[in-house]
């Protein structure tokens, strides 16, 4: 196991001990070793595809991984405070609902916002609205909210 945490397999042959050119290689005495990760044919499927279509991976860079370096690196938001699959999603969905808000208000301030909301007609039917409502607090009643631990 390397340095990194990740496994390593040594590559080594015999046949640099009798090679005439062995200096040209290397200037180890065994001969020449080579280090593989072991995601090494992950990472190189990985090229294969963006030497296919580099065009593809910049498209998503600029529309997709800004927001993970903003929330990551301008934010500090490099980790997450809880555990579990579900606690972590919840975690991460309100992280993107910041965002969201936050680049929503930098779009059309905030009274734009406001403004707008007030005048959001839904798309739902009154009737479906109060059915998911009704459901929804029938799963979450008020004593599995006080069973919940929160963290300090």
């Amino acid at each position: 196991m390397g340095q990194s945490g990740y496994l390593f397999k040594k590559y080594r042959t015999p046949a640099c001990k009798d090679c005439p050119v062995k200096h040209l290689c290397t200037s180890r005495a065994g001969g020449r070793e080579i280090d593989r990760s072991e995601y090494a044919d992950v990472v190189e499927e990985n090229n294969q595809r963006y030497q296919e279509n580099p065009q593809l991976y910049r498209t998503r860079q600029e529309i997709n991984e800004h927001i993970f370096g903003t929330i990551k690196r301008q934010w500090g938001y490099n980790h997450t405070n809880l555990t579990g699959l579900e606690k972590v999603n919840g975690e991460h969905s309100l992280i993107m609902l910041v965002y969201n808000i936050k680049r929503t208000i930098n779009i059309l301030s905030v009274p734009d916002l406001i403004d707008k909301i007030k005048n959001w007609k839904s798309p739902y039917k009154a009737k479906t609205l109060f059915l998911l409502k009704t459901a929804y607090l029938k799963l979450n009643t008020a004593s599995n909210f006080y069973q919940l631990k929160f963290a300090a």
